[in-house]
């Protein structure tokens, strides 16, 4: 199934989609099919997108530190049978590779604020009109990121539902 490939390495293929996303609006650009949004609202928008990037972080860091909780507050190991599935979840590796991902995505959503900070703060004005091209390039890398949270929390959900 294609989530099987895009899990093995989610970073890689959100950067790939992203670049080549950016790539074609660029090139979108050059050729006049597209236009950009004024200079001052690209920069506004690089602003934005480093707080609600930000933002996320910190959700998706309440989710790690609550399933860190549980994992801490279940048995080590699970001998009965009618254990609910959710408790079995924390001694599998589908434990380790939820919390991976999750981390993943943090480290991730923070570069992208990390990046647009930085641009915002060093960038001289002449290249600001640029800033678009930018705001795309984190706006589909947040959107991957969320998407690959919710597809997550959704596995895990399944879990806690009762036979």
């Amino acid at each position: 199934m294609i989530l099987d490939v895009y899990f093995r390495k989610p970073l890689f293929w959100d950067y790939i989609i992203a670049s080549i996303s950016s790539v074609t609006i660029i090139i979108l650009y050059s050729k006049n099919k597209i236009s950009i949004p004024d200079v001052q609202d690209s920069y506004s928008l690089t602003g934005d997108l480093t707080n609600i990037t930000l933002t996320l972080a910190g959700f998706i860091l309440t989710i790690l530190t609550v399933l860190i909780t549980f994992k801490d507050n279940s048995k080590e190991t699970i001998e009965d049978e009618n254990e609910p599935t959710f408790n079995k979840f924390f001694n599998t590796d589908f434990y380790y590779e939820t919390v991976k991902h999750l981390k993943n995505c943090i480290k991730s959503i923070i570069i992208i604020a990390a990046l647009g900070f930085f641009l915002k703060l060093f960038l001289l004005g002449g290249y600001r009109k640029y800033f678009f091209f930018y705001n795309m390039f984190g706006l589909i890398i947040t959107i991957l990121t969320i998407w690959r949270c919710l597809l997550i929390l959704s596995k895990v959900l399944k879990l806690q539902k009762p036979n």
